[in-house]
């Protein structure tokens, strides 16, 4: 429960601040706190929050089967509407094979599963946060690595425009001008790129993106490692909503089989009545065995249906703790591909960054042409432009899989190096 309390801090933190109004500062938005505002005015966290208060009003409603019912009726008399006759019972259940208390315990589970639900939604949310912040890093990042392209594009243009002065060919310059050109496309490409992220984070958080900070999330692989991997997957919400799942079928099913048989009720009557011509009351207390309507053998069959339902949940159970399993193990299989990819192209970006000093001096002196610098140039763009992706889908993988098992809230807190 521990847990499950500090998980919701995020939301419940960001609803008071909303509540009370404290503005926040636009100075500088870490991403704890981006997240922090945006699940604070996220709709399906809402919902779910509304949900889970609505199970908890249910398990009130089914725990009223243990106290008396109450049942009245009454009118004028027949053919003497001077005349009031009415009929006031209650009655309290003595026993009922459990069928009460299965009805409370579905009841609570269903509030558990929906707890489990608000924390499913509060992870999505917060990961989609997440997404569009690093996604948001990424885009100001290819921005300036496209400012700095066209700076050595433009140098590269001088240089041809230099060398070329008192020739009538200007093919080298044309060729380096067409290449700026291109740059500045990309250039205007990146902005919209960004302008549309800025957009959906305002949506998302509810205010303009100023002065991101990256993030730096600890390797939940080597939290993992430290710990028992099936014990974290077991206590994720996704697995833990299954495993509710199936306690309220099990629920169901003893409710089904303890409505077949006759149910002991102490009941006190008092009634006003014709007897004999004349209006009389009468009162009595009595046990009673009273059994649901049977209507053909679907009284029958519900206990087969629920305990066909049950089954079903336990193996939805299961799928999920190998679902689970398969998504993180597929993370970290990425997660590797790309600290082998980092290297290689932080390589790239080195030798280029050599070559291309190498090749300005021969050009200087006639032996290399304005080709090979704009080539060799693009060739470091590229592979800056991805080298920037791939840092930032590194941290994005690590978020993704900290959403799987449940402990997203436990990363973006810094939780995850203390409890290691």
């Amino acid at each position: 429960m521990s847990k499950r309390r500090a998980s919701y801090r995020l939301v419940w933190a960001g609803l008071c601040l909303t509540g009370l109004g404290v503005s926040m500062p636009l100075v500088a938005m870490p991403l704890d706190e981006a997240v922090q505002l945006g699940l604070a005015i996220n709709p399906q966290v809402r919902a779910a929050m509304a949900e889970a208060a609505r199970a908890g009003t249910d398990v009130d409603i089914a725990k009223g089967g243990y106290y008396p019912a109450v049942s009245m009726s009454g009118g004028p008399q027949e053919f003497d509407f001077g005349e009031v006759v009415y009929d006031l019972t209650a009655s309290q259940m003595l026993y009922d094979w459990g069928r009460v208390a299965s009805k409370v315990e579905s009841a609570n589970a269903t509030q558990r599963k929906k707890l489990e639900e608000l924390m499913v939604a509060q992870d999505d949310a917060a990961l989609d946060i997440v997404e569009t912040y690093l996604e948001l890093l990424a885009a100001e990042q290819r921005l300036e690595s496209v400012r700095m392209h066209i700076e050595h594009i433009d140098s590269i243009r001088q240089m041809t425009e230099v060398r070329g002065q008192g020739y009538s060919d200007r093919s080298e310059l044309d060729r380096a001008s067409l290449e700026l050109v291109r740059a500045q496309e990309q250039m205007s490409a990146e902005k919209g790129k960004l302008q549309d992220l800025r957009n959906q984070f305002l949506i998302l958080v509810g205010q303009e993106p100023e002065a991101l900070e990256i993030p730096e999330p600890y390797s939940l692989e080597r939290y993992l490692a430290r710990g028992d991997v099936g014990k974290v997957i077991s206590s994720s919400p996704l697995q833990r909503k299954a495993l509710e799942d199936a306690n309220v079928a099990e629920a169901e099913l003893r409710e089904a089989k303890a409505s077949l048989l006759p149910q002991l009720n102490l009941e006190a009557s008092h009634l006003r009545r014709e007897i004999g011509g004349r209006m009389e009351d009468d009162s009595m207390v009595s046990l009673r065995f009273r059994m649901e309507t049977i209507q053909g053998l679907s009284n029958f069959y519900r206990p087969a249906a629920a305990q066909q339902r049950l089954e079903a949940a336990r193996w939805s159970a299961d799928a999920m703790q190998r679902d689970i399993r398969r998504k993180l193990q597929t993370l970290f299989d990425t997660a590797e591909t790309l600290r082998w990819r980092e290297q290689s192209l932080q390589q790239q970006v080195q030798q280029a960054d050599q070559v291309t000093g190498l090749y300005r001096e021969q050009f200087e002196v006639g032996r290399r042409d304005v080709i090979d610098l704009l080539n060799v140039q693009r060739e470091r763009f590229e592979a800056e432009r991805q080298l920037i992706n791939l840092k930032i889908e590194q941290k994005t993988i690590e978020y993704r899989a900290a959403a799987q098992v449940g402990l997203l809230s436990a990363m973006l807190e810094k939780r995850l190096s203390h409890e290691s």
